[in-house]
């Protein structure tokens, strides 16, 4: 039946994928927030866009979004946001935005394919583990970029260029690299256009160049300042020594983030000449100091995964030219991948972040349901989150809060070597006290200033006027 479906309805039988797709994701992401599974980041970008047409900011970053990226098309999402006054807003427009990069995908392969067999590519997209594993991660801009760029894709081969237009100022408001990506590529798609004497492309092309280089200067040499930056050297290229990776280390988990990119579609993007088209995408990932860039599973995917999913369409074209069966097993054989790896080895990591909701889940929500909405409030990272839309709210003890939400339960170098410890040395001399507590949750509020000389150097770990972490 399922086959007939596809045969006879392939566009129906995406969409419907799609729609299932981003419906069990909704699912798991609704049941990893409300279990506290959600890190800073969620509640980080909660807080900017929450106060998108007041400043930008959050409490994480210490000011404006734009010190430290370019990311307007926040601005689309406010609206959605202010309605749906909920972090996990964010999240469903990250999974639907990945979801949807499935479609163009579908209709790039199309063009060139029979209908049935361009359907089983798009079902390949919408399990490939890189792009899954991402749509349930914490919520970035990056989220943004895969259906962006693959309908931008789909626009330029079909010389809509009105729409690629389009498509290319929303990729430009995602952030910066999307910027120094595009003028790459469309500084090469300017000297193939005037090669084919394709006017309209070489002019597409050329826009797309300066408009990016526009871009670029824009941000770093008025709104990064006037947003009180001085410099810019990319977040991932930061790294601290002691975070790198050594020796043969260097060389071996690269590999083994391209096997996790390549292997799921059996290396049949490098059946296509579109895969340049994902060369400096994978040179900004791999040419970082820090590893988590080239990690299956975050957001940082978002600067090469369209290119190598048009790749991969397009390299089973050039098969299915030759050998329409062997191109269809190909294709059957990667959907089977996906879904093993999805099982077996996800980059989604289901066992860490999903699981039955607890008592202890039930009380921080107690406890956090009687912070005053404005409060200047302070937690550690998931709890932060769930409060983020509170646009005072913010991770630890560096500055002293009116509130605080301490869980005995929670585990954390940082929590146990630096927040706890200053927690303790306003509480035990009474600048703090406790205001409710609730299976061994506790709100904590603050009733007189703190001198900084209450926050001894020498603290290591919290003393007995705290409750002890269970």
């Amino acid at each position: 039946m399922l086959s007939r479906a596809i045969t006879r309805h392939p566009l129906s039988a995406v969409w419907i994928a799609v729609a299932l797709v981003a419906l069990a994701q909704s699912a798991l992401a609704f049941d990893r927030y409300i279990t506290y599974g959600y890190g800073a980041d969620l509640g980080l970008f909660t807080q900017t866009i929450s106060n998108a047409f007041h400043g930008f900011s959050n409490q994480v970053e210490h000011g404006s979004h734009f010190l430290v990226h370019f990311s307007p098309i926040y601005f689309l999402i406010a609206p959605l946001l202010a309605v749906a006054r909920s972090p996990m807003t964010l999240e469903i427009v990250q999974i639907v935005a990945c979801a949807l990069t499935a479609p163009p995908i579908y209709l790039l392969a199309r063009k060139r394919v029979e209908p049935s067999l361009a359907a089983l590519i798009a079902f390949v997209v919408l399990l490939y583990p890189p792009l899954f594993s991402m749509a349930l991660s914490e919520f970035h801009e990056n989220g943004l970029a895969p259906a962006t760029l693959a309908w931008l894709l789909y626009a330029v081969d079909e010389r809509r260029w009105g729409w690629a237009a389009l498509l290319a100022a929303l990729a430009l408001g995602i952030k910066e690299d999307e910027a120094v990506i595009l003028s790459v590529l469309g500084g090469g798609y300017l000297i193939v256009s005037m090669r084919r004497k394709d006017r309209a492309g070489a002019w597409f092309g050329a826009c797309v160049s300066v408009a990016s280089l526009a871009i670029l200067a824009l941000y770093f040499y008025n709104i990064q300042p006037h947003s009180g930056g001085r410099y810019f050297i990319a977040d991932f290229f930061l790294a601290h020594d002691a975070d790198l990776p050594h020796g043969i280390a260097v060389v071996s988990q690269r590999v083994a983030f391209l096997l996790e990119a390549f292997v799921p579609l059996l290396f049949l993007p490098f059946c296509s000449r579109w895969l340049w088209l994902a060369v400096p995408g994978f040179i900004e990932v791999l040419a970082s100091r820090w590893p988590v860039t080239y990690t299956m599973g975050n957001h940082y995917a978002g600067v090469w995964l369209p290119y190598v999913l048009a790749a991969f369409a397009l390299g089973v074209a050039n098969i299915a030219a030759r050998d329409a069966p062997l191109a269809r097993r190909l294709v059957t054989i990667c959907l089977v991948i996906c879904v093993a790896d999805l099982v077996v080895a996800s980059p989604t990591h289901w066992a860490h972040y999903y699981r039955l909701r607890t008592a202890r889940d039930a009380a921080l929500d107690r406890i956090i349901a009687q912070v005053p909405s404005d409060a200047f409030v302070a937690s550690f990272d998931e709890a932060y989150t769930h409060m983020s839309l509170d646009p005072n709210a913010r991770i630890g003890m560096y500055v002293t809060p009116d509130y605080f939400v301490y869980d005995t339960h929670y585990r954390g170098a940082t929590w146990f070597a630096s927040i706890v410890p200053r927690l303790a040395a306003a509480v035990c001399p009474g600048y703090m006290v406790p205001i409710a507590s609730d299976d061994g949750v506790t709100l904590y509020k603050r009733i007189k200033e703190v001198p900084e000389e209450a926050y001894p150097h020498a603290v290591r770990f919290p003393p007995r006027c705290l409750p002890p972490p269970n």
